[in-house]
């Protein structure tokens, strides 16, 4: 595999592990009152607090791994195990987005919401922030962690694009485009999580690379 399109992978890894389109309802929902002006203010904190959140487990993800003593094998197959679940609950038509899962808070600033609940924990939640510190700490170098970086920054812009065209996307897409969407997105996490289980056992135990 190339480098290109090793980190071409990685992108489209974490792209589908944030998934923006999933979290339009709910942006909708928290700021249909409000102005073009603010909402799209609030879609640029949610995208730079997404930034900061992918970036801070890229930096310190592997040194929280060391301090810990969790090797890099275990913590494959830990995170492969999390976003299989994730996937699950994607495919089975359980959204991370729905507003039962989030109560409404009748005194909360609409502006609030840009940072939790819409960046986290419904956008970089624990999936997207497993996959960050995973390639982070497989990263050879500063070379590496340029380029990790910069996937960062094209995920958060992906963000910032798909809220602020929330509106637009939802009537072209509708609920039901956007729950096929989310199950296709489901797919494709669970095919990674499968490949970061199966990396994990064959770092573990190195028998099973030899059928």
């Amino acid at each position: 595999m190339s480098e290109v399109t090793y980190y071409i992978k990685i992108f489209i890894a974490i792209s589908v592990l944030v998934n923006p389109i999933e979290g339009i309802p709910l942006f909708l929902t928290k700021t249909g009152n409000l102005s073009r002006d603010q909402k799209i203010s609030i879609a640029k904190k949610t995208s730079v607090a997404v930034f900061i959140i992918l970036t801070v487990s890229l930096y310190l993800g592997r040194y929280l791994l060391e301090l810990f003593g969790i090797g890099i094998p275990a913590f494959t197959l830990a995170g492969g195990i999390i976003i299989f679940l994730i996937s699950l609950d994607m495919i089975l038509g359980k959204s991370k987005s729905g507003d039962k899962e989030i109560p409404d808070d009748p005194g909360q600033n609409p502006a609030d919401i840009a940072v939790v609940p819409l960046a986290l924990p419904l956008l970089a939640g624990p999936g997207a922030i497993s996959g960050m510190i995973l390639y982070g700490s497989k990263s050879n170098g500063l070379e590496g962690d340029i380029f990790l970086t910069i996937i960062a920054l094209l995920v958060s812009m992906f963000v910032l694009i798909s809220l602020i065209t929330a509106s637009r996307m939802e009537k072209t897409l509708n609920q039901t485009g956007i729950n096929v969407l989310t199950k296709v997105s489901g797919l494709l996490i669970a095919a990674i999580a499968v490949q970061l289980v199966f990396s994990g056992l064959q770092q573990m135990i190195p028998s099973l690379n030899n059928p």
